[in-house]
């Protein structure tokens, strides 16, 4: 999820490591329906032992899986995704990940965090597929 900076806020800026822990960002890129399993799982209020996991295997069989929370067994929501990096994608530049902090005197920071190195692209799924259907179907006049 994404953090709103306030329009008329003021923000230190450091570039420096936060702390010697190694950190690795990902750019994601979610479908309507990844994104709204998502959501649902976050607002269950469902005390489950079921949680949201993902996989990396290299080049194949990539997954995320979420857990449903509209069913009472161990079902998912499975998304395949696959990885791609993102200077060979985009080689005129390159995204950071951005920290948003508070400091002990209570001034807003903002700290480099790492360097995106990588995108994870959701692939779309029959329901993507008919949402976007009826999407523009409702488009057409």
């Amino acid at each position: 999820m994404m953090a709103a900076l306030s329009e008329d806020g003021r923000y230190g800026l450091n570039c420096g490591q936060q702390s010697a822990d190694r950190v690795t960002v990902l750019h994601v890129k979610l479908t309507e329906t990844a994104l709204r399993a998502i959501e649902s799982h976050q607002k269950c209020t469902n005390v489950t032992s079921l949680r949201p996991t993902i996989q990396f295997n290299g080049l194949q069989d990539e997954h995320i899986k979420i857990p449903k929370t509209d069913s009472s067994s161990d079902a998912f929501h499975n998304f395949d995704f696959y990885l791609s990096n993102v200077g060979k994608d985009n080689p005129q530049g390159s995204f950071e990940c951005i920290h948003q902090y508070v400091s002990s005197s209570g001034a807003s920071h903002l700290a480099l965090l790492a360097t995106v190195q990588d995108k994870v692209t959701v692939c779309a799924t029959n329901d993507s597929y008919q949402v976007t259907r009826e999407l523009f179907s409702s488009l057409v006049v």
